[in-house]
C-alpha cells in the first residue's frame, strides 16, 4: 500500500520517521528556524546562512551589503531629470550661464540642495514653463 500523500506542501516530504515535513525543514535538517540554512555562498567563498527566499547564491551578510551599495549609490535619484531640464535650457537658450553650468557639474556628483533648487528654478523659467519645472527639476 502506498504512502498517503499530503497536498499542502509541494516541496516538503517524509522524514526518517515517517512524518510528513516541511521543504523548510528539510533544508534546515530539523532546526526549528523558518527557512534559514547553511550553504555555500559563491560570492563570500565560505558556507554562511541563506533564508529560503534569498536571491540567488546570495548569502544574508552578502545580500545585506548588495543593499547597502544601491542605498548608497542612489544619493540623486532625480539626476537624469534635472539633466534633461537643463538640456532643453540650452537647446532654447543656445548655451548655459556659469551658475547653471556649475548645477549641472554638481547634479553629476552629488544631489542639489533646497536652495540650489529654487534660485536654478528662477533662472530656468526664462527659458522654459513652469510645469516642466515643476514636473522635472522640483520633483515632487
Amino acid at each position: 500500500m502506498g504512502r498517503w500523500r499530503s497536498n499542502y506542501g509541494y516541496g516538503g516530504g517524509y522524514d526518517s520517521t515517517g512524518r510528513w515535513r516541511s521543504e523548510a525543514w528539510h533544508m534546515d535538517g530539523g532546526a526549528n528556524d523558518e527557512g534559514w540554512h547553511y550553504r555555500y555562498c559563491a560570492i563570500c567563498a565560505r558556507k554562511t546562512e541563506h533564508g529560503r527566499q534569498s536571491t540567488g547564491a546570495f548569502c544574508v551578510e552578502c545580500d545585506n551589503r548588495a543593499i547597502q551599495r544601491r542605498a548608497r549609490m542612489n544619493k540623486n535619484p532625480h539626476k537624469i531629470n534635472r539633466n534633461w531640464v537643463l538640456l532643453q535650457y540650452e537647446e532654447k537658450a543656445g548655451s548655459l550661464p556659469n551658475f547653471l553650468q556649475s548645477l549641472k557639474e554638481q547634479n553629476q556628483k552629488r544631489a542639489l540642495s533646497k536652495k540650489q533648487l529654487e534660485i536654478g528654478k528662477k533662472v530656468l523659467l526664462k527659458h522654459l514653463d513652469e510645469n516642466t519645472l515643476k514636473t522635472f527639476w522640483i520633483c515632487g
